[in-house]
């Protein structure tokens, strides 16, 4: 007598018929880990077709499966703009996830101790210094404390400083202290001009290519990683805010950033009243047109294109004097994109537009919620350091650490282990390249991490526990600004120190 549990089935579609419900839960399954509800689901197969009499098919079909589970599993975890996807493991079932955590927090706690270590202050997080002599910003520091020209800071990043977050409040407090107006380099137009509240920005008449586009020549890119061919007609317009503000702000120079190889013709506009024409020759360099006055708006209309010609962006600055903080965020990148700028597109850059300080930031698309090792990433970044480095030799360079980041492990919100991996691997390239680190990480644990970011009334991070907002900008603005003005001070300290002893 059959049992009540026992079902019985005359054929393999009467089989199939009760598995219907749960068939496509099964093979979507199967692109994840292979579980043991689809091992279920092949052996029910393979039992069905034997009914059948199907025994060739029931082999390749199985062998299909689990082939392409395995081949799923050597495709490594990635991360896009702080989306995670997830590396296939068909142990999953079986594996101890506890361990995995434990060892990656182990491996993560060692930090990169720099050669000499000062005095850092009480609620501080000191910049570290890597290079051989401790003079790693010395060309930075010693330009704020003559502040008698511009200086310039580029800050290269991805999504956490998109929307001149962070940058904004920094470029705020460095002008406040050292002088200074204008919000620097902006493109022609880029993804975030509808919520970036330093600067109003419209345009119209432009082909535009973005780096992360699917077509793209990065040999035509500018340093922003953008490039924009215009259109007969094609205007910008660009109006500055104070703070984050609605009040506007003014500039006295405004100057466009282009490549042409000749009869270029635009016109600009400034405050909607005073209009210049500017014609422009050609040439196999990267060149700028300057307009000067007080700017609190200016508009851009290219009446005619020219041969070849590319725009790259306008800077509105004050002329000669004060802090410029050039934001170059870019979302979905993780910094090695920069290797791919032009060595000659650099060269002109710097002709027209050096730097005291390159500031990169970047990690958000690098980590992943449990990876420990990122050999790759520190090579390939050393790699943008040198780079950098051979084209713009005049430039101070810092790295700042990846961001805090919280993910849900064994039911609880914490620091990604990956995050710390990452972090580990990030002081060892700048301890490697002999430049200067900032630990972004510790610096959000002052207000309690990611976590107490989010957590705070009103919020200073998303919820997505990636992505700081404004509040959160100005609060990691802070903490930067203080750890520059106090290295700056040891600095000073220490050189007329040294003085003292000759």
């Amino acid at each position: 007598m059959a049992s009540k549990t026992c079902i019985a089935f005359r054929t393999g579609a009467d089989l199939f018929g009760f598995l219907q419900s749960c068939r496509i839960y099964c093979i979507c399954n199967s692109l994840i880990t292979l579980n043991y509800t689809t091992i279920f689901y092949i052996f029910v197969r393979f039992y069905a077709a034997m009914i059948d009499n199907k025994i060739n098919k029931v082999l390749i079909f199985t062998s299909l499966v689990v082939t392409g589970t395995l081949l799923l599993s050597l495709i490594p975890a990635f991360n896009i703009d702080g989306f995670e996807m997830k590396k296939a493991d068909v142990l999953a079932d079986i594996r101890n996830n506890k361990t995995i955590v434990d060892t990656v927090e182990q491996d993560t706690v060692v930090p990169i101790i720099p050669k000499f270590i000062d005095t850092c202050k009480t609620g501080i997080i000191c910049i570290n210094d890597y290079s051989a002599e401790q003079n790693a910003l010395s060309h930075f520091y010693d330009a704020l404390e003559a502040n008698n020209r511009q200086i310039r800071i580029a800050y290269f990043g991805d999504s956490f400083i998109e929307g001149d977050l962070l940058t904004g409040s920094l470029r705020n407090l460095f002008q406040q202290k050292y002088g200074g107006k204008g919000v620097g380099f902006v493109p022609v137009n880029c993804i975030t001009a509808g919520f970036r509240t330093t600067v109003l920005t419209s345009a119209s008449g432009w082909e535009e290519h973005c780096l992360t586009d699917s077509i793209f020549s990065r040999s035509k890119q500018g340093i922003s990683g953008h490039y924009f061919i215009p259109y007969e007609n094609a205007t910008a317009t660009f109006s500055c805010r104070i703070n984050s503000g609605k009040v506007v702000d003014t500039c006295s120079t405004a100057s466009f950033y282009f490549i042409t190889d000749g009869n270029l013709k635009f016109t600009t506009t400034v405050n909607r009243k005073l209009t210049q024409q500017h014609t422009v020759e050609g040439s196999s360099n990267i060149q700028k047109v300057t307009v000067n006055g007080q700017i609190g708006h200016i508009r851009i209309t290219v009446n005619n294109v020219g041969v070849n010609t590319r725009f790259f962006g306008v800077t509105l600055d004050n002329e000669n004097t004060g802090i410029v903080v050039d934001n170059y965020a870019l979302r979905g990148v993780s910094g090695e994109n920069i290797k791919s700028i032009p060595e000659k597109t650099l060269k002109d850059f710097d002709k027209l537009r050096s730097y005291d300080l390159i500031i990169l930031q970047y990690g958000l698309n690098v980590a992943t919620k449990t990876q420990t090792k990122y050999d790759y990433y520190q090579k390939a970044m050393t790699g943008v350091i040198k780079h950098l480095r051979n084209n713009l030799p005049h430039s101070d360079i810092m790295l700042i650490s990846v961001g805090d980041r919280a993910a849900k492990i064994n039911g609880e919100m914490i620091t990604m282990p990956g995050i710390k991996s990452l972090l580990v691997t990030q002081q060892k390239i700048a301890s490697e390249c002999g430049i200067a680190f900032w630990n972004l990480i510790e610096a959000m644990e002052l207000d309690g991490g990611m976590m107490g970011y989010v957590k705070s009334k009103p919020p200073k991070a998303n919820s997505d526990y990636t992505h700081i907002n404004i509040r959160g900008g100005e609060q990691v603005a802070k903490h930067l600004f203080e750890a520059f003005e106090y290295a700056k001070e040891k600095y000073i300290e220490k050189k007329k120190y040294n003085k003292l002893k000759q």
